[in-house]
């Protein structure tokens, strides 16, 4: 079973992100055995509050990437998720190709559609075609990571015999996660991804999205869906401090001591086909805190788990 982590690219956590951190838990998480670091993507953001105090520092993810691999060795390295429709397709494939030649091999991307009109808006990108925009541009990547030269026909790019590299090392592209749980993302992810990644969600709205998901591949001849890593928030209470319930008064899955965190994702992998976990290490309120979960949870929660 594989794990992919989040370093802290961006002050959602509730403390600030700097360089410092985001590499420092990269290099630990690649020590501690992960598979991938995954960066977060936001470019302006305005009120509420909330929205502002954790997403206006965002350290942008395609460069901070480019850092990170000469950073490390071993650990892959990706977007959870790229906002698609937030930059030039042809631009941000020539970064990808550039980025995976630079890490040897190592990017993943996971991308999304995008939720935050306001951040649209002040990009002077149109919200309500951005589904369209996300399904064009992910044909754009493939186009340009393609044997030169390269041709496209689109509602929003066109080009005919062009050269656009280096490309890729990792052939025919670079894997492409697919985030989302709504119809247009399932139908997205059966399309495009070696890897659809939810957002936490309650089991048994997960079971009906992979049903549909699985439905959605079969209506286009895949044979193979795309495995499914969940992301899984986890918040040790003992180092935190912090406990949730939920409006039940039962404890939040994800909450808890290392025995009970271990029990809930197992739980979800005995009851669904996911098979592997992005893990968001919520409530801690500094850096210390942060890398004493990634220690717990390699330590503690991951021997008890099996696939």
């Amino acid at each position: 079973m594989e794990f992919s982590f989040r370093p802290p690219n961006a002050d959602y956590l509730g403390f600030p992100a700097t360089k410092e951190g985001i590499v420092r838990t990269t290099q630990r998480a690649e020590e501690l055995g992960f598979d991938t670091a995954f960066l977060n993507d936001h470019i302006i953001v305005k009120g509420p509050s909330e929205m502002v105090a954790s997403w206006s520092n965002t350290f942008d993810p395609l460069v901070t990437l480019g850092y990170l691999a000469a950073s490390t060795s071993r650990i892959r390295l990706g977007t959870s998720v790229l906002i698609m429709p937030y930059r030039n397709p042809v631009a941000s494939a020539k970064m990808i190709a550039t980025l995976d030649q630079l890490s040897d091999g190592r990017i993943t991307v996971g991308i999304g559609a995008g939720w935050l009109q306001a951040e649209f808006d002040a990009l002077g990108i149109t919200y309500e075609d951005r589904g369209a925009r996300t399904d064009e541009y992910l044909r754009v990547w493939k186009a340009c990571w393609s044997p030169d030269p390269i041709s496209f026909s689109g509602n929003y790019h066109s080009f005919e015999d062009m050269y656009c590299s280096p490309k890729p090392v990792q052939q025919p592209h670079p894997p492409i996660w697919i985030g989302g749980s709504s119809r247009p993302a399932l139908r997205r992810a059966a399309q495009f991804a070696a890897v659809w990644q939810p957002v936490p969600t309650p089991l048994p709205k997960l079971i009906e999205a992979q049903k549909y998901l699985y439905e959605a591949c079969a209506k286009i001849g895949r044979s193979t869906p795309p495995s499914i890593r969940m992301s899984f928030r986890t918040n040790f209470t003992a180092l935190t401090g912090k406990s949730a319930k939920g409006e039940d008064g039962k404890r939040l899955i994800g909450h808890g001591d290392a025995d009970e965190i271990a029990a809930d994702m197992q739980g979800i992998v005995d009851s669904s086909d996911v098979d592997s976990f992005q893990i968001n290490f919520n409530g801690c309120r500094s850096l210390v805190e942060l890398e004493q979960s990634m220690d717990m949870f390699a330590k503690a929660v991951r021997p008890q788990l099996n696939l």
